[in-house]
């Protein structure tokens, strides 16, 4: 994707289309075996490195465009992807449950507003929605920003607010715990509430992650 969009070229993140690809990403090809997943991963890796360690601040604001038969990601930029890789590295790494670290400082405080500013133009990743579901959340981060995220129909308003903005419910918690209910994955505190008593899981239900 990053070359295509250098040249210019329409460029698609599931090129054969998700439904078709996406789930053999999932498993190693027939008779691959373990060693051979890994050292594959490694090579790609080090193509990703090579590929982006040459750009510099025009490149990565340079719109990815994709072919009008295959849309996915909605209107992205070079630097949306990059997120995107260190999202599939940081949580499919914790979903595994080997152990490893949670997620970075880094990773959290760059994805969460990124994520929170993606809902205008993209609610859901190609997953069923309950089509009644209307409502407005205040996002209050303990250490991070607060948006106000608002559902009318199909229409999403998601933006930067302040702690006094008028919503249907509250959701306070840390920055970490806030992501993870944006990305479907379970909060690891119990977020301070106000308003709806079910706000939680009312946004949990409207907007059910990636």
């Amino acid at each position: 994707m990053t070359r295509a969009t250098l040249a210019g070229l329409p460029t698609a993140y599931y090129p054969e289309g998700r439904a078709q690809q996406r789930p053999r990403t999932l498993v190693p090809s027939e008779g691959e075996s373990a060693g051979e997943v890994v050292a594959a991963l490694g090579r790609h890796s080090r193509d990703l490195d090579e590929a982006w360690s040459s750009l510099d601040g025009r490149a990565w604001s340079l719109e990815m465009v994709e072919p009008p038969d295959n849309p996915d990601l909605g209107s992205s930029d070079l630097a949306r992807l990059l997120l995107l890789r260190l999202t599939e590295v940081e949580v499919h790494g914790s979903d595994l449950g080997l152990g490893l670290d949670d997620w970075s400082d880094l990773f959290v405080h760059a994805a969460l507003p990124m994520r929170l500013d993606w809902l205008n133009s993209r609610r859901v990743n190609h997953r069923q929605v309950d089509p009644s579901l209307e409502g407005s959340w205040l996002l209050v981060a303990t250490d991070g920003p607060s948006y106000a995220v608002t559902l009318r129909g199909t229409r999403v308003e998601s933006r930067p607010a302040g702690p006094a903005s008028v919503s249907d419910a509250v959701i306070e918690s840390s920055s970490r715990d806030l992501l993870a209910l944006l990305l479907g994955r379970a909060m690891r505190g119990q977020p301070r509430t106000a308003g709806d008593e079910h706000g939680v899981e009312r946004f949990a239900a409207a907007f059910p992650g990636p």
